[in-house]
């Protein structure tokens, strides 16, 4: 991976040689800190007030303090993104708890973008049930042993993710929420139990806005033969089909009819966004 020219932090530009984080620092031992990654297109940051809305509601649940105001750690995403002057990527942001009673910080850079196959989207994508559950699930923290166990698990097996389950529940992916058709309804497990990514609640807007029946709820391990359908939302996928589960095909094996119809207005909704703050641009330019 191209590594970034500079990474902020706290809004002062450093090399990324210099951007270190002491051993004594309770990121380090504790997983004491919280993170979020945003899509980059055409120049602009997708849902930045959405993705910084989750930053302080993460940091709420593990009792962080952030280093600055909501606005302030905004201005600089924008920062590093005008310095890097790249159109399309991954901005990354973690903020740590204070080092040995100092202040809190901030790192923030930008890296490629995450591209994946085009047939995992024309045929789906496969994934394996691996048996986890993440510590306060609601916070995106850096408690993520879960996720990367999951994730190692997915890579030796062969596929594209990992579908954590406990106590004959399925909730998330190791990096992405879940969603599946059952009897001509999507259903999603609660927000209250997994981490609620940006994409999830838009992909759930959507899915109402367009009267498509659907609901939280729990998903059952036993009960995945019954399911005809099955996606995965995030940052990087957007909408994206899973055909494959365990080595077994969800439903007919092929991508359905409510995957197709969420991605198309995903990608819609996405395309819209991106050129409603060009414009918003070009006015407040003018």
């Amino acid at each position: 991976m191209t590594p970034p020219t500079c990474i902020s932090h706290n809004g002062v530009f450093l090399p990324p040689s210099s951007a270190a984080v002491s051993v004594l620092n309770p990121a380090i031992y504790g997983a004491y800190g919280v993170y979020e990654s945003l899509q980059l297109a055409n120049g602009l940051i997708f849902a930045k007030e959405s993705h910084l809305a989750r930053l302080e509601h993460s940091a709420h649940v593990i009792g962080l303090p952030l280093p600055a105001t909501l606005e302030v750690i905004g201005r600089w995403i924008d920062e590093v993104v005008a310095f890097e002057a790249v159109c399309a990527g991954t901005v990354r942001l973690f903020a740590l708890g204070p080092d040995n009673g100092g202040a809190p910080s901030a790192y923030i850079w930008v890296q490629p973008p995450t591209v994946h196959p085009p047939a995992f989207y024309t045929q789906g994508a496969t994934a394996v049930t691996f048996e986890a559950r993440r510590y306060l699930p609601e916070a995106k923290s850096l408690n993520s042993l879960a996720s990367y166990m999951a994730q190692r698990h997915a890579r030796a097996s062969g596929v594209h993710e990992a579908l954590l389950h406990h106590d004959g529940q399925l909730t998330e992916g190791s990096n992405s929420n879940l969603f599946a058709v059952i009897d001509g309804e999507l259903i999603t497990p609660p927000a209250t139990e997994v981490l609620s990514g940006v994409t999830r609640d838009i992909a759930v807007m959507l899915a109402r806005r367009a009267g498509l029946p659907i609901r939280e709820a729990p998903l059952l391990l036993s009960e995945m033969r019954r399911w005809s359908e099955c996606f995965i939302t995030s940052t990087s996928r957007h909408v994206m089909p899973v055909t494959q589960v365990d080595g077994e095909p969800i439903g007919e094996g092929a991508v359905g009819w409510f995957t197709t119809r969420l991605h198309a207005s995903y990608e819609e909704y996405f395309a819209g966004e991106i050129v409603r703050q060009a414009r918003s641009g070009w006015q407040a330019s003018e």
